[in-house]
């Protein structure tokens, strides 16, 4: 049995995987630092192995290597993008520089697009994680004897960072809730909309950028993270609107619960089985 760790700014997120297992197991566990020290109580099996996601720093690494090994006596194997090379192709000059919970999600996405007819003719993919920050990042399909690859992405504050800065940079706009609405007539609504119309909207143009990059066919959108749901409306209501313009036929954008995870099963999978301690 192996442990998958996808540690983020707010919060941890586990899975697991067994033996002969071709992907991880759900549902997505969720834990939070005042765990740690009493971590094997909070979760059902004893690992072999833990692969882990971090992008939280070197201290809140270090917490969960002290936990692991006091529960387990287990050390934790930390991924990033320079894990999985010979699965999807980085552009990166350094690719340790590109964010392990950015690549780690595109690998995850893999094994679900090898199933898609849409990628499987030439389509793009989009993933946008709506998280503390928001990233969007693209996948081109690879040619006969090519690996798919990383186009490239963007990184922009989140929902819940846009507001933050609203509120803390000018001195009358509130940190609360709104609704969303076309034409706000009330600062609350103001700011729900402005963000959502921005987070929307970035989507959107990378949207129309892998598009043309891929002759016209529609990219293929993914979603994920915490935020989602503060974005979903505006979100699905701008795509639907953008295939319609252009006559494509409706594809809402899918959600996915764990793609880092997901990118850590792919990993565990590519290293083969662990012997038991």
């Amino acid at each position: 049995m192996k442990l998958l760790i996808d540690v983020g700014n707010t919060r941890a997120k586990v899975a697991w995987m067994s033996a002969g297992d071709t992907d991880r197991q759900t549902p997505v566990t969720a834990l939070d630092a005042d765990c740690l020290p009493t971590l094997a109580a909070h979760l059902p099996h004893r690992p072999q192995a833990i692969l882990g996601s971090n992008v939280a720093g070197l201290h809140i690494r270090r917490q969960w290597d002290q936990a692991c090994h006091a529960a387990w006596g287990l050390t934790v194997r930390w991924c990033d993008a320079r894990d999985g090379l010979a699965l999807l192709h980085n552009p990166y000059a350094d690719p340790a520089r590109l964010g392990a919970d950015r690549w780690l999600g595109l690998l995850g996405l893999l094994p679900r697009l090898a199933a898609d007819p849409g990628w499987r003719a030439g389509h793009a993919a989009l993933l946008a994680s709506f998280g503390t920050a928001t990233t969007i990042d693209t996948l081109l399909p690879g040619d006969a004897g090519t690996l798919p690859a990383f186009l490239g992405g963007l990184i922009l504050p989140g929902p819940s960072l846009m507001a933050d800065s609203l509120n803390q940079g000018t001195a009358q706009l509130p940190l609360s809730a709104g609704q969303l609405t076309d034409f706000p007539q009330n600062t609350h609504d103001a700011i729900a909309s402005g963000i959502a119309a921005a987070q929307a909207g970035a989507l959107l143009h990378q949207w129309h950028l892998a598009r043309q990059r891929t002759q016209g066919r529609a990219p293929l959108v993914f979603v994920c993270g915490g935020a989602w749901p503060s974005v979903r409306a505006a979100i699905q209501e701008g795509l639907a609107q953008t295939q319609a313009a252009a006559s494509l036929p409706p594809r809402p954008p899918c959600h996915l619960d764990g793609p880092v995870l997901d990118g850590l099963a792919c990993l565990s999978l590519a290293e083969g089985p662990t012997q038991a301690n």
